[in-house]
């Protein structure tokens, strides 16, 4: 079972200049997905894609790519997973069980070959992880992020370390649903991520129980 109290540390202590890009984008989000449209609709396609691009830039994400234009291809794959992503913003990390497995791995391609070489499609599905997690995470809230500290930290029942930069959509998906059924077995933990959320992003906010998760193995 997941500790409310070690995710109230969590948030003391992640860094806040990361804290603050997600925190702008997710009350955004859920200020536009409160008006019963997607942020990847045509009236705020432009506006995801830029805002988006700028935080993963910062994050580092295409960082060693082998993509000579990955801002061009995040805007081609975002356009392809419009339908998909409208499915998925629907669904939490507490309801995971019901996605639609074929469309996360749809959206999973899409993502990850925007740090392939060119914006290929690697027909194996082993991307970098972070290609898929990071803006996976900003759009929907509802992965960790697996940067090297949180490979390094999660449990070994996953079988994810730190030299695991690239990941298949396997794996990743299996972790995210054990992930889901321990999160469901942690009402404290549950509760408290509630409470956080409405502090932070207000009481009409999608929760982004990833992300909470995410700064959870991260110290």
């Amino acid at each position: 079972m997941f500790d409310p109290l070690k995710l109230r540390r969590a948030l003391e202590v992640f860094p806040k200049k990361y804290t603050k890009d997600f925190n702008d984008f997710w009350i955004w989000k859920n200020q536009v997905e409160n008006q019963d449209t997607s942020i990847l609709d045509d009236k705020y396609f432009e506006t995801t894609h830029t805002t988006l691009y700028q935080i993963l830039k910062r994050w580092q994400t295409y960082r060693n790519g082998k993509n000579s234009n990955p801002s061009k291809t995040l805007k081609i794959s975002l356009k392809n997973m419009r339908g998909d992503y409208d499915q998925m913003r629907k669904y939490t990390l507490l309801n995971f069980k019901d996605t639609s497995e074929f469309k996360l791995r749809m959206m999973w391609h899409e993502l990850g070959r925007v740090k392939e070489y060119e914006g290929e499609t690697n027909e194996s599905g082993d991307y970098y992880a972070v290609a898929v997690t990071k803006p996976l995470l900003l759009l929907w809230g509802q992965t960790l992020a697996f940067d090297t500290r949180v490979r390094r930290n999660l449990p070994r029942i996953h079988r994810v370390s730190a030299p695991d930069f690239r990941m298949g959509f396997s794996k990743w998906y299996g972790v995210m649903s054990s992930l889901s059924i321990e999160l469901n077995e942690s009402p404290e933990f549950i509760q408290e991520a509630q409470k956080l959320s409405k502090e932070i992003f207000g009481e009409l906010a999608e929760i982004p129980y990833g992300r909470l998760l995410d700064l959870y193995f991260w110290i």
